[in-house]
Formats: structure tokens, C-alpha cells, sequence
């Protein structure tokens, strides 16, 4: 924060840009350090755990008032000083809301709009500064982020299960769910040479399992391109195309099907002859087990951002849940 002494050392202009940098900055850890209890009260849908975000962007607007009292005609005295800290701290919080709901249309690289959190608690702070040149400042660039942050996701490719399936650079066909139940869906999926690699958590009594398609296996011999393997595993010839690999963590089923070959694996609670009937049930990949699994694609994907933030903000006061979906 500018130290008091610093309104007779600094020109107005320099106590300006002092104040607004430092609210920049200083919105910016503060949505980093307790912005997720922000995040939580939506998700529980408990209002008091985001208190701590608009009491910490208050007070510190109010120090940042305090001590450049000469920026705005409103922090020269303590009452009027109070309301604009009011008014400047819930803009900043509202605002990183916004930024959130915006960088959520680029998942998964969305920590780029880390340095922007801050930015709506400036620019509110920036709207009552006694420069009328800032505060036009202020005023038009505010409306071009939030124009921008509207127009931008709206523009962007729909989110779709081909759209991931192609950022994965895997073909539909070399894709193997296994039916484990509705309910069971896959929590990852891997690129990996070719293959997708994907993997059911443990649920309940059901063990973990991993699936994937391979160039066909015509041996224990061959070498499979995956970088998942088993360390250490013995190999056996248990059928017509069929093969078991295992070592002391892990066993693998492998059943060949014209120039492919599927894997099935989990740990030592599954059983050869459970792994096989698990192989004779599976399936390419459906559209929402693709969604489950794969992460959205890089480019970004179309999302209403006032639908978003409007859900976001609702949930913290009412029992609809914003989820936490790719």
C-alpha cells in the first residue's frame, strides 16, 4: 500500500497510478489466497464461507482510500470513504467472478487469467478518481472487458466429444470403454503412442481397471509402443489371441481382434477369467464417457458467460450446484 506520508512526496498522478497498482496487485493475491472459499460457498451452497473474500477486498480498498485520501473526492473523509471502499471492493470480487467464468471458456489453460483477477477492483477504483481523463479511462476499457469477456467465449467452437476426441489425436475406433455400469464412467484418459489409456478409480468393492487398444499383440514377444507396461511381468499364451501378463501389483489381459488388440487391465483382485469377460463386454468410447475422461480441448470452447456467472453467483445463495465438470 502507498504509505501515508507518500501525499506529500507524490503527485496526483503518481498517487493515482500508486493506488491502482497496488489495488491491482493487491485483488489479485487476495482472489488467489481466499478466492476458493469463494468457489467453495457456490459448491456447498453456503453463503458465510465467501465472506472472508469481500471482507478482505473491502478492507483493503479502504487502506488503499486511507492512504491517498486526495485521489477521490470520497476517500477524503471516513463515512463517504466507507461506502467507496464498499462499493470498490464487491466490484472487485464480482468482477474476478467474471474473469474466472471468462477463463473457464479456455480450460485447461485458464491460469493465464491469474494476472487479471485483479484488474475489476482497479478499474472500479478507477471510476471515481478526481481525473476525469482516468475515469473515462477507466469507464471505456471497463466496458471493453466485459464486451470482450461476453463476445470472445460466445464465439468459440462448441464443446463437444468429438472436438476432445480430436485434440487427443486418437482415432474413435482405437478407443476402449469398459462396462463396468451406467454409473461407472471412466475419470481418465490418456494420449499415449496412438493409444488412449484410460482408467476407472476404484468405486465401492469394484477395483481400479485401465483399457486401451493396441497394434495387434502376436506374441509375448511383441513389443507393445504404449509407455504402459508392467515392470517385472511374467507373460502366458492363454488362448486363441489371448495373453496374460502380471507381475506382483498388476495384471493384464490382452485379446486380439483382427489388426488390434485389446488390454484390460487392473490390480490383483481381478481375475484372469473376470478380465476376459470384462474384454468380451467392451465398447468403443460413448460421447459422455469422452467427456468424463478428456480434458476440453486447448482452443477454447463457446460458453454464455452472463449464463455462467449468473449460475455461479446464484449457487452460493440457493441449492443449485455449479458442479466441477470438464
Amino acid at each position: 500500500m502507498v504509505p501515508r506520508t507518500a501525499q506529500g512526496r507524490f503527485t496526483d498522478g503518481q498517487l493515482i497510478a500508486l493506488q491502482l497498482v497496488s489495488l491491482w496487485l493487491v485483488g489479485t493475491l487476495g482472489a488467489i489466497t481466499v478466492g476458493w472459499l469463494v468457489v467453495l460457498a457456490a459448491f456447498l451452497h453456503v453463503p458465510w464461507l465467501a465472506l472472508p473474500a469481500p471482507i478482505l477486498s473491502i478492507g483493503t480498498a479502504y487502506l488503499a482510500g486511507y492512504t491517498a485520501r486526495t485521489v477521490s473526492p470520497l476517500t477524503v473523509r471516513p463515512w463517504p470513504r466507507l461506502g467507496w471502499a464498499f462499493a470498490v471492493g464487491i466490484s472487485g470480487v464480482l468482477g474476478a467472478i467474471f474473469v474466472v467464468e471468462v477463463a473457464e471458456a479456455f480450460d485447461p489453460v485458464e491460469w493465464v487469467a491469474i494476472p487479471f483477477l485483479g484488474l475489476p477492483v482497479a478499474l472500479a477504483a478507477g471510476l471515481f478518481v478526481s481525473d476525469w481523463r482516468v475515469r473515462a479511462a477507466a469507464g471505456i476499457l471497463g466496458v471493453a472487458v466485459v464486451a470482450g469477456g461476453i463476445a470472445g467465449p460466445a464465439a468459440l467452437p462448441e464443446d463437444t466429444a468429438a472436438r476432445r476426441l480430436a485434440s487427443a489425436g486418437v482415432p474413435h475406433e482405437r478407443t476402449l470403454a469398459a462396462d463396468l455400469g451406467s454409473q461407472r464412467l471412466p475419470v481418465k484418459a490418456t494420449e499415449d503412442s496412438g493409444s488412449l489409456i484410460v482408467e476407472y478409480a476404484p468405486q465401492l468393492w469394484v477395483s481400479p481397471v485401465w483399457t486401451f487398444v493396441t497394434d495387434a499383440v502376436e506374441s509375448c514377444e511383441t513389443s507393445v509402443k504404449t509407455d504402459w507396461r508392467l515392470d517385472n511381468a511374467t507373460c502366458a499364451q492363454v488362448g486363441e489371441g489371448e495373453f496374460l501378463r502380471k507381475n506382483t501389483e498388476k495384471i493384464e489381459f490382452i485379446q486380439r481382434r483382427g489388426a488390434v488388440s485389446l488390454h484390460v487391465a487392473g490390480n490383483h483382485n481381478w481375475k484372469p477369467d473376470e478380465l476376459r469377460e470384462l474384454a468380451a463386454k467392451t465398447h468403443p468410447l460413448t460421447d459422455a464417457e469422452i467427456i468424463a475422461a478428456l480434458p476440453k480441448a486447448k482452443s477454447g470452447h463457446r460458453t454464455d458467460v452472463p449464463a455462467e456467472y449468473a449460475k455461479f453467483v446464484r449457487s452460493i445463495f440457493s441449492g443449485g450446484s455449479i458442479g466441477f465438470g470438464r
